[in-house]
């Protein structure tokens, strides 16, 4: 049981300090910045929607204000089934060139990007959330990077506007954490999948995503991964996010989320390959073991139960005082308030048990995810 407990945190360890600390040695050492020039190539900035007339329009307006040369950029809103004010507030917008694409039934979202992306015109396919608001020069940040031949998608850099619930307080350090390790992955060769609130590829280096693909912003860029090109991150480009979320919707998306790295696990498991030289070790890393985490926490916390003085009384008392920590930001969560120093670790136990439900999830239910995304 002592050699179990030790593993265990051991793994755990390298998962949340090792790695990136590792990471970043491998990246001032073997890494190198994709070449970066102010090109405009043509773009269809890709808008997927279902049923948000509460930002679609904020969204279009703000699309439109985007400092980039407008007779090489398009406006697409491709709405899936829709049953709200979408389709006609996007209507509304025709006459400035925006364009709207109709699902007739609600197909899900990679079902629909696969219909979709063939249809646009430009080379390079910006996807962005219909809730992200995207800075004036966000859009020439991003397509910088594609002066580089060898690079196939590039993803910005994404921030939370003005939030002072759970995701606010307690995704705002998680983003803070996971952008120092994408910045040394991108560096080092190729970021591991992309944030779906602002994300560019090239369009003839996109395959057909499967209907019942749950996270499409990362299969789209590692599969552009598998073909030989690099993934990478420009944190110049910015989005905001403006939508907040409760609890239960953060737990939700972020199940949903984890049933979709279970997923991608096993579609891309070829990606483990040593051919694949750094990105396999981000992969294995980042990805699986991350995935598993929550399973190495459960492991830690009742082997503890069995390891003698003085090591198994210690870590027993740090992981309660922190899983009641967690509970204690939860139940004031509840009320109505909010007490920021409880909200990291209510964000973190949050997510892994997420995870652990969407690992469940995805093993034993072999129900198809619809595209809702938590509000």
């Amino acid at each position: 049981m002592t050699t179990l407990f030790w593993s265990a945190f051991l793994i755990l360890l390298y998962i949340y300090i090792g790695y990136p600390a590792l990471v970043w040695a491998l990246a001032r050492l073997f890494g190198r910045e994709p070449v970066r020039k102010p090109i405009t190539p043509t773009v269809s900035l890709l808008i997927p929607a279902y049923n948000e007339d509460a930002h679609i329009e904020a969204k279009l307006r703000n699309s439109l204000a985007l400092n980039y040369p407008k007779d090489k950029l398009d406006i697409v809103v491709a709405s899936d089934g829709s049953t709200d004010r979408t389709n006609a507030i996007v209507s509304g917008f025709k006459a400035q060139g925006v364009t709207l694409l109709l699902m007739r039934d609600n197909i899900g979202k990679s079902a629909m990007l696969t219909r979709t992306v063939p249809l646009l015109r430009g080379e390079i396919i910006v996807f962005s959330d219909a809730s992200s608001e995207l800075e004036p020069d966000a859009l020439r940040y991003l397509v910088r990077s594609f002066a580089d031949r060898q690079v196939g998608c590039v993803s910005g850099l994404y921030r939370l506007k003005g939030s002072s619930d759970l995701r606010g307080e307690g995704e705002g350090l998680y983003w803070t954490y996971e952008t120092f390790i994408k910045r040394q992955e991108s560096r080092l060769h190729s970021i591991l999948g992309a944030h779906g609130a602002f994300y560019a590829i090239r369009k003839e280096r996109f395959e057909r995503l499967g209907e019942a693909t749950i996270n499409d912003d990362y299969i789209i860029p590692m599969r552009i991964v598998a073909q030989g090109y690099r993934a990478v991150y420009d944190p110049a480009a910015v989005s905001w996010e403006r939508e907040h979320a409760s609890v239960e919707g953060e737990f939700a998306r972020r199940r949903r989320i984890a049933a979709g790295n279970c997923q991608q696990i096993i579609e891309l498991r070829g990606m483990l390959s040593p051919w694949h030289g750094w990105v396999a070790l981000s992969f294995f890393s980042h990805k699986v073991l991350r995935t598993l985490a929550p399973l190495f926490m459960l492991t830690l916390l009742l082997s503890s139960l069995w390891v003698p003085s003085p090591w198994g009384p210690l870590f027993l008392s740090i992981q309660a005082l922190f899983y009641l920590s967690a509970w204690a930001g939860y139940l004031v969560q509840r009320s109505g308030r909010m007490v920021k120093w409880l909200s990291p670790p209510l964000y973190f136990c949050m997510g892994n048990l997420a995870m652990l439900a969407g690992l469940l999830r995805f093993c034993f239910s072999r129900r198809r995810v619809a595209w809702d995304r938590s509000r």
